[in-house]
């Protein structure tokens, strides 16, 4: 029996180490050796989405469901697995990040960098373009946008659902040519 006892000691042990929360720095890589101060996560509309997000790198595919919310004052992410489990939960108020991590799965991006891909996609070049490097452009128009270096060199490209109201547009595909990843996004609502 106490073989039995110290396993699911053990277990809990290791599930309520996982479940951690911890504050984050307030930066992103966008390139190899550019790290920037992500934007303040205001935006003036709120936006929900439900996206099923699947991520192509180094020849294999592996897929998660974030859900997103945004408003004026914060931006919240919830990460799962197809099947449902969480794996991560960001909370970005108040320039602070707070970041659960229930699971961590080598093959997908850690939650920083999904964070990041999120808010490039669906914040205002404005508040982008404050915190880019000098040279660095955020270029944009109805179905695309393509963040180049100081060398006028494609960083990463995003494309979008074609939109016919003034709500904020909704990303259908990342391609992050430097860090060789893609995500492919399929709204869920």
């Amino acid at each position: 029996m106490t073989k039995i006892q110290n396993l699911l000691i053990g277990f809990l042990i290791l599930l309520l180490c996982s479940c951690i929360s911890k504050p984050n720095k307030l930066e992103t890589w966008l390139s190899k050796g550019v790290k920037v101060n992500l934007p303040a996560p205001h935006l003036t509309q709120t936006y929900h989405d439900q996206q099923l997000l699947t991520f192509n790198y180094n020849g294999q595919q592996h897929s998660l469901i974030a859900m997103i919310d945004a408003d004026n004052h914060s931006l919240n992410v919830i990460g799962l697995s197809t099947l449902g489990i969480r794996l991560f939960k960001i909370d970005y108020r108040d320039n602070e990040i707070k970041t659960e991590q229930n699971i961590f799965i080598k093959e997908l991006p850690p939650a920083s960098q999904i964070l990041s891909d999120i808010m490039l996609s669906i914040y205002p070049v404005e508040q982008w373009q404050a915190v880019l490097p000098i040279g660095w452009k955020l270029i944009d128009d109805k179905e695309h946008r393509i963040l180049v270096d100081d060398k006028n060199q494609t960083i990463i490209e995003i494309s979008y659902l074609p939109s016919t109201s003034s709500l904020i547009r909704k990303p259908n595909h990342i391609h992050h040519h430097v860090f060789g990843y893609q995500i492919a996004i399929g709204s869920m609502e």
